[in-house]
């Protein structure tokens, strides 16, 4: 008797996680692909930054620091034009959509750029922390 219960529990379980497994295929082709996170840290981090801090790994490097660096299976490569901007440099790479302009979409893993200086809290911000 506990055999026949066994094998029947067993037989409920496989079919549950059949249809887990089904869900899930079906739910990843509906999502659509989650972008690169465009994280942002000080310009000074570039050259000392922890790739693996973020799942990424330097795939190529010159005298400036990495080049190149791969994160979730796509390489992302270093940019920092002069430009009104201000000093950044950062790691994007063309997603292979373009916009209503015919322009390559570009997504960002990370960009490192110069901290701007804060402005002071508002009279009336600061007025609610004490």
């Amino acid at each position: 008797m506990e055999n026949a219960f066994f094998e029947r529990w067993l037989q409920v379980q496989e079919r549950q996680t059949a249809a887990l497994e089904r869900i899930a295929i079906a739910l990843e082709r509906l999502a659509p692909e989650a972008g690169a996170p465009n994280w942002q840290k000080p310009l000074t981090e570039f050259k000392t930054f922890d790739w693996s801090s973020i799942g990424a790994l330097v795939t190529q490097s010159d005298q400036y620091g990495p080049a190149i660096v791969e994160w979730g299976g796509k390489q992302f490569v270093r940019r920092s034009p002069d430009n009104k901007f201000g000093a950044a440099v950062w790691f994007s790479r063309a997603t292979g959509g373009k916009d209503a302009e015919g322009r390559n979409l570009y997504e960002r893993l990370i960009t490192f750029k110069a901290l701007q200086e804060v402005e002071p809290v508002g009279r009336k911000a600061s007025g609610q922390l004490n």
